[in-house]
């Protein structure tokens, strides 16, 4: 599989086996974290790989529609940014929020690429989220997903024309 096969494929999974993940593609997955480019080359985040039973309990119970999947699937990413400060870039934008939605989208592929699902949430609290993982109050979270084995196959969803998003100036 290529990055464009990954694109093109790549789909929500919402429900999960319980089949463990193994050590080698949870591995590679951080790998393809880790490489992500960021603002300044600074990498000013974490992944962390929740497995405990308990913890994932905890991350469903903050997210408001309670989604199973956080807790059928054998593991959840979260995406934390250790921003020292409140700082936003040129562009206005957050550096943390830029960085790791990149990073996360390379975890992602990397998975999809393993025969791993995954779906990117970002429907939690993030206060309260940060307090069931134990993090410190000026680190963020930028997005979460489910990881396993899915126990569907859902179709791709619809895109808009090409036209509608994409322009050459």
């Amino acid at each position: 599989m290529n990055v464009w096969d990954a694109i093109q494929n790549r789909t929500s999974i919402r429900k999960y086996r319980p089949d463990p993940i193994e050590a080698e593609k949870r591995e590679k997955i951080a790998e393809a974290f880790r490489r992500a480019p960021s603002a300044r080359n600074q990498q000013t985040w974490k992944l962390l790989w929740v497995e405990d039973p308990a913890l994932k309990a905890k991350i469903r119970e903050v997210s408001p529609g309670h989604a199973p999947m956080l807790e059928e699937a054998p593991a959840v990413l979260v995406a934390v940014g250790l921003e020292q400060e409140e700082s936003v870039m040129t562009n206005g934008h957050r550096p943390d929020t830029v960085n790791l939605s990149i990073a996360m989208s390379y975890a992602i592929l990397e998975a999809f690429e393993l025969g791993l699902g995954t779906c990117w949430m970002a429907y939690y609290k993030e206060e309260e989220l940060r307090n069931a993982l134990g993090l410190p109050e000026n680190t963020s979270i930028v997005a979460i997903s489910p990881i396993g084995y899915g126990a569907e196959e859902p179709s791709q969803r619809p895109r808009k024309p090409l036209e509608e998003v994409f322009e050459v100036l």
